[in-house]
């Protein structure tokens, strides 16, 4: 691979990061009930986590002089609008797992063509968004428990 072409693989899993499902749920503000706030702020910050992975990502695109591509949200996720939380959170789950199997194939791709600090940084990120899905699996736990549910 070229360069370029690696450029374009840690694009490709800024993009699915930067317009991930979390990101979505956080900037639509997902319904909770008043006993259910502080797993709204949790999901927040968890969010924000994410979006620090996106900029160290942005941050190795921009120093290489490539024109980072932000992406947009997919059409689908527009659906999914004045939900619940606990409604969400399956699907959140599902899309950090889909966001850690881009991350690995990038790491494999970059480091195939030996762009090993891209491939570092990658696997660093993976790291960070694997205990991000951890979080979420155990935010879902909380959210199915009698004791959130009311």
């Amino acid at each position: 691979m070229t360069c370029q072409d690696n450029n374009k693989v840690l694009n490709g899993v800024l993009i699915e990061m930067a317009h991930s499902f979390l990101q979505y749920v956080a900037e639509s503000s997902p319904w909770v009930s008043t006993k259910q706030v502080g797993l709204a702020e949790r999901v927040e910050g968890l969010a924000a986590a994410q979006r620090q992975d996106v900029g160290e990502i942005a941050n190795l695109l921009t120093s290489r002089e490539f024109a980072v591509d932000f992406g947009t949200f997919p059409t689908e996720y527009t659906d999914l609008q004045f939900l619940s939380l606990s409604r969400l959170i399956g699907l959140i789950c599902s899309g950090q797992d889909r966001i850690c199997r881009t991350i690995e194939n990038g790491v494999t791709s970059l480091q195939t063509a030996g762009d090993i600090d891209a491939a570092e940084l990658l696997d660093s990120i993976l790291a960070h968004e694997r205990e991000l899905g951890s979080a979420f699996e155990e935010l879902a736990r909380e959210l199915t428990s009698p004791v959130a549910a009311s």
